[in-house]
């Protein structure tokens, strides 16, 4: 028997807690030290590229892969501890999960599929049945649990294998990018079934993602990765609109990183000036400290083109336009720095300079230029 009292038991009272996790592969570490804690009862995402560590981090919480050093707290149980080499073996976790190729059993029913870990525990067969119904129709599929796998859609199975991980009334879901495979419309469907779930049942649901949209539809706590660190989390609109670095901000979607000068901050206001001189400013202050050097990041599709002077606006050189149907990209170069801008193609058409003055979102961020 392992010897508990080395755990620090008192990061165990919320729905997860993390500290300083490690794991390797071949003298790679896909994660160094991650310290997370969440609250009993939130929807977490971890957003991140391919790459970044967020499965095997998901991996870990379920028992999957065990770590190399660190704590993992799940719901007050401390199911993994490196000190003591203590490990709670996935079945013993409580845990639920739906796999991005969910899984199921092609030989079985859609009713079997679901029964299966309620088989395995030995849940009486009256009790059994009462939960398949109960789940089948808080997920609405209650008319497929007589076909099998090949027989349903993809949307509808993915509805089967998360009704497999909800029927032995877990106390942790987690879901490893589980609407990749589906179409858009689809995809849109399920994250509102998935997220009315998740309210009714109150449960700890964590959800490994790259798509931002999956996060800001699902997500009371957004935990960005990159490159096997916990970079920054918060509620998806904080990272949108103060993300902590140039990585986060390059992964959210700014494509445009604009080295300035920070002249004067007041009431909100922040003043800068660019690498050619021109003084401009956006309606707030730099995140993430007041360095006089700092970053504005600006998204191609917020930018505007004009051949006329605007107020608060860049002098710029179009170098390259590309026609994408009703939007027209357009390369600029603004003092030896390159932006891209997305805008309608009505608004460049009838533009014959090469000479144009650039506009953009005065609620842009600022964000640290190391």
């Amino acid at each position: 028997m392992n010897d508990m009292s080395t755990i620090d038991t008192s990061v165990l009272s919320g729905g997860i807690s993390i500290q300083g996790l490690r794991k390797r592969y071949h003298q790679h570490d896909v994660f160094k030290s991650i310290d997370l804690n969440v609250e009993r009862g939130t929807f977490v995402c971890l957003l991140g590229p391919s790459g970044c560590g967020k499965t095997t981090l998901l991996r870990c919480l379920a028992g999957l892969i065990k770590p190399d050093a660190g704590l993992i707290g799940i719901c007050g149980q401390a199911v993994y501890d490196g000190a003591t080499a203590h490990f709670v073996e996935p079945e013993n976790r409580a845990l639920g999960m739906v796999f991005q190729n969910y899984a199921l059993w092609p030989h079985m029913t859609v009713r079997k599929n679901i029964k299966y870990p309620l088989d395995r525990h030995r849940i009486p067969s009256r009790e059994s049945d009462a939960r398949i119904q109960k789940i089948a129709r808080l997920v609405g599929i209650e008319a497929l649990l007589d076909r099998y796998p090949a027989q349903i859609s993809g949307g509808q199975q993915q509805r089967v294998a998360l009704a497999r991980a909800l029927v032995n009334e877990p106390k942790m879901l987690l879901l490893d990018e589980p609407l990749s495979n589906l179409d858009a419309s689809l995809r849109a469907q399920l994250r509102r079934d998935l997220r009315q779930v998740h309210e009714r049942l109150g449960m700890t649901t964590v959800l490994v993602t790259h798509d931002q949209e999956e996060a800001a539809a699902l997500a009371d706590l957004v935990v960005v990765m990159l490159d096997g660190g916990i970079v920054q989390k918060g509620r998806y609109e904080e990272i949108m609109t103060e993300p902590a670095n140039k990585t986060v901000a390059r992964f959210v979607g700014y494509d445009n990183l604009l080295p300035v000068s920070i002249l004067r901050q007041e009431d909100g206001v922040t003043q800068m000036r660019t690498d050619g001189g021109e003084v401009i400013w956006v309606n707030r202050n730099p995140y993430g400290g007041d360095s006089a050097k700092q970053l504005l990041a600006l998204r191609g599709d917020s930018l505007s083109i004009s051949e006329t002077r605007i107020e608060n606006a860049l002098s710029g050189h179009i170098r390259r336009r590309t026609s994408l149907g009703h939007t027209v990209e357009v390369e600029l170069d603004c003092s030896g720095n390159s932006l891209i801008a997305r805008v309608p193609a009505t608004q460049v058409s009838s533009i014959e300079t090469q000479n144009v003055w650039v506009g953009f979102d005065t609620s842009s961020p600022l964000v640290p230029i190391n």
